[in-house]
């Protein structure tokens, strides 16, 4: 039905700038509607995430259609070439919030030639100002305000790194020089839109990424280096910001994308979200608490989803209004606030002793 939505009413659009437009209107439309229905009680935080997300890939696919086809008018096409969106972070889990990036990347498999337009450009030229035009499409200011903050800081070598990337590039950087915290991200990585079966291409290289042996210490270690790090340079902005908190949604995180390199055989949930991999934690013995710990995430997830919906300002550190507060608790099911509190700085405490107990015992894993 959102779908539906949204492409009738971009198809009546007339122009590119048209669409543009069109997207932003309609984008703004739906999030608040998401939103509204989110805060009323009638969609639970794990819906409103999905519907966040399929709405952001809906607008993504919709918005890269209407580039690609000005941008062939002018440079035309690369004969034999395809292209793929990789989405990662909380669109490729369909759990984004009211104010979420889109965090992606794009794939091409092209040969070595020049595109046919009236204003040829070499592939490696074609395909990085083809995804110049579909990051401004998403993240330019107009008249109708700003659809997404887009971030590309996951493609190979990062910001310093082409803005498109081959997959032959992609296969051999994560091969041979990708860190750690790249293959984390990698682990839950979702293709939104791509040409013919070019998707499969680029799922089957993710997953000789992932299932490829491990030095098991030494990823473990860099996992903790990693927490340890965050922890000094992003600490917590208040009592709530459980996506950062130690024992928060970041710890839940850590465990589940390093169990996916470590031991994702065992797992067989490639790709999978958060939720579903700690259940399976906890069915296969890895992770004993894995079922309780499922629970605190979607807890977790649902307060940052309402104060994303409701707050102006989430993270700033100011007393929160007693109408806030109680809307809170109800949507969490909680008698009061001062109760949600308590569970929850309890839960943190939970997240923070299984952590430190999947570590342990990780260490004794061979490999995936």
């Amino acid at each position: 039905m959102l779908v539906a939505k949204v492409d009738a009413f971009l198809a009546d659009a007339r122009t590119y700038e048209e669409v543009i437009d069109r997207a932003r209107i309609i984008g703004q439309e739906q999030k608040f509607l998401i939103a509204a229905g989110l805060l009323s009680g009638t969609v639970s935080a794990r819906g409103a995430g999905e519907q966040f997300s399929a709405l952001a890939e809906t607008l993504l696919n919709r918005l890269f259609s209407s580039v690609r086809i000005e941008f062939e008018r002018r440079h035309g096409t690369i004969a034999g070439g395809k292209v793929g969106l990789l989405a990662f972070g909380k669109m490729a889990s369909r759990e984004m919030t009211v104010a979420s990036d889109l965090d992606f990347i794009l794939l091409y498999d092209a040969p070595d030639t020049e595109s046919s337009g009236e204003k040829p450009l070499t592939t490696n030229h074609y395909y990085t100002r083809l995804t110049q035009r579909l990051v401004t499409a998403v993240t330019a200011r107009t008249a109708e305000g700003v659809l997404y903050d887009a971030d590309m800081r996951l493609r190979p070598s990062g910001n310093a790194g082409p803005l498109a990337t081959s997959l032959a590039g992609f296969s051999a950087y994560h091969r041979d020089n990708a860190w750690t915290w790249e293959h984390l991200a990698l682990s839950r990585a979702r293709v939104v839109a791509a040409d013919d079966s070019f998707g499969f291409a680029i799922d089957a290289a993710i997953n000789e990424v992932m299932s490829r042996p491990r030095d098991v210490t030494k990823t473990i270690d860099d996992v903790l280096a990693m927490r340890a790090l965050m922890a000094k340079e992003r600490p917590p902005r208040h009592a709530f910001d459980l996506k950062l908190a130690q024992g928060g949604l970041i710890d839940l995180e850590f465990m589940v994308q390093s169990a996916q390199l470590v031991a994702g055989r065992a797992i067989g949930l490639p790709q999978a979200p958060t939720m579903p991999v700690l259940q399976r934690l906890g069915e296969i013995g890895l992770v004993p608490e894995g079922a309780r710990l499922a629970e605190i995430h979607e807890l977790y997830a649902t307060v940052l989803q309402v104060m994303s919906s409701a707050l102006v300002h989430p993270l700033r550190d100011e007393p929160w209004p007693g109408a806030f507060k109680e809307l809170l608790a109800g949507l969490t099911h909680y008698p009061d606030f001062a109760r949600l509190e308590i569970d929850l700085a309890a839960m943190q405490a939970e997240v923070t002793a299984a952590s430190a107990g999947w570590y342990h015992k990780a260490r004794e894993l061979r490999s995936t």
